[in-house]
């Protein structure tokens, strides 16, 4: 019974060493970088002015697909809100949720440990993720029914905006 007891209580010791171990090192793994942001923008830059061009006009030279008047237009929209969505899936996984404006700071964010950072930064990519969904359909409705492009870009900047405050209320405490 004493054996147990010791045994037991040398378990936690472990266990609690462990942790404090784990949590250690989750704190000097955590480093201010905004390498990868610089990154997404150079990439997103290149991407909503290239990528659009090249898949229409590789469609319409090797498929002779065509997709109507603005057609590159509605691409980029495309690229741009997935491109949002990327950024999220970035600060998500590098945990960067000091680059979230009135989010918290690198210091606050370090003190607050991997489980909070991420949750913190699910909760906005949640909210982006279904704009993106929106957006999707919404241009797939375009697409059908030959809306103005005028109103396609109204309507997708919308819909980034609203996701936007609706990401206000999202706290980091």
């Amino acid at each position: 019974m004493v054996g147990r007891i010791a045994a037991g209580q040398l378990s936690g010791i472990a266990n609690a060493q462990a942790q404090e171990k784990e949590k250690m090192m989750d704190q000097q793994e955590y480093k201010k970088t905004y390498k990868p942001l610089i990154l997404w923008m150079i990439l997103f830059i290149v991407g909503s002015t290239l990528i659009p061009v090249f898949i229409n006009r590789t469609l319409d030279q090797l498929f002779q697909i065509t997709w109507g008047e603005g057609a590159e237009v509605r691409m980029v929209l495309m690229f741009m809100v997935i491109a949002i969505d990327g950024l999220l899936v970035m600060i998500y996984a590098g945990e960067y949720v000091y680059w979230i404006n009135g989010g918290p700071g690198f210091e606050e964010a370090k003190a607050a440990g991997s489980e909070r950072r991420k949750a913190y930064a699910a909760a906005h990519l949640s909210v982006f993720l279904k704009m993106t969904l929106v957006c999707c359909v919404y241009l797939l409705f375009s697409l059908l029914f030959h809306f103005p492009i005028g109103i396609d870009i109204a309507v997708i900047s919308s819909a980034v905006v609203v996701a936007s405050i609706m990401t206000i209320p999202i706290r980091f405490n």
